[in-house]
């Protein structure tokens, strides 16, 4: 057409170049818009420098949340510790009104049977073992008996081992106790070194005395044992059996001494511990 030859060149439609490719018109375009909304977009990591009072501030900060942290540990440790003395305290005051009733009773027994050691020690001095064998089978009846003292020191172990004694205050409280629980090692180390030196002597005085009946005490404890004749005693074996006696009364007296001095321990000790309680 004549028009289409009057046209500039310069507002002539460019044909492709050769191997070009052209955009495909039957993507959609919100496909193509989404395809250009992907695009990363990478932050900007330099950071701007800080303050040295910024720095200042955060130290101080993360210093005082781990300060405050530690404060707070041992409060509550402080805590624990002491409600763990207060229960072992409790604990030591049932110990002490155990061992009051124990002190009492050995005591007690103590006092009944020295005067029956002081009666055989005096007959076999006299040489009159065989004169009144009933008597004899009574008293022997009284004194053949082993007096274990079952006193309890667990608690104040316990407030050893655990640190406990630290969260007590009242010094003398602490000497009272360690000054108690003294008095009790000595009394069983003594009876102990007692009983060991007696049961040595024991094999030799079975030998002497007659045995036979004393299988109804266990039953009944009024029961009086049949007593057979001792044999004709040498000097030796005579000493024998009145040392072995005249030893265990020996014990028995000093118990009886040791128990004093104990009671007043622990009577003493549980007015303290019960003005910490606030019994």
């Amino acid at each position: 057409m004549p028009e289409e030859q009057d046209m500039p060149n310069h507002l002539q439609p460019e044909e492709p170049a050769a191997g070009a490719s052209t955009p495909d018109s039957t993507i959609p375009t919100s496909e193509t818009q989404t395809t250009q909304m992907e695009v990363h977009h990478h932050p900007d990591l330099h950071h701007k420098r800080k303050k040295f009072g910024e720095y200042i501030l955060e130290f101080f900060m993360i210093f005082l949340a781990v300060t405050m942290g530690f404060f707070a540990e041992s409060i509550r440790e402080h805590y624990v510790e002491v409600r763990n003395t207060r229960l072992y305290l409790q604990t030591f005051r049932q110990e002490l009104v155990h061992n009051k009733r124990v002190f009492v009773s050995n005591d007690s027994l103590y006092k009944t049977i020295v005067p029956s050691q002081d009666s055989i020690i005096r007959i076999f001095f006299e040489k009159r073992e065989n004169q009144d064998l009933h008597l004899m089978g009574r008293l022997l009846r009284h004194v053949k008996r082993v007096l274990p003292l079952a006193i309890d020191k667990a608690a104040y172990q316990a407030m050893v081992n655990s640190g406990g004694l630290k969260n007590i205050d009242d010094l003398t409280l602490r000497d009272s106790m360690s000054t108690y629980i003294g008095q009790i090692e000595a009394i069983e180390a003594y009876n102990s070194i007692v009983y060991n030196r007696l049961g040595n002597a024991l094999p030799e005085i079975a030998k002497l005395e007659d045995m036979h009946d004393w299988g109804p005490q266990t039953v009944n404890p009024n029961y009086v044992p049949e007593t057979l004749p001792y044999p004709e005693l040498t000097e030796r074996e005579r000493r024998l059996i009145i040392n072995y006696y005249a030893i265990n009364r020996v014990q028995f007296s000093a118990d009886m001494r040791l128990i004093e001095r104990m009671m007043y321990s622990n009577d003493r000790l549980m007015k303290m511990v019960d003005e910490i309680l606030g019994n």
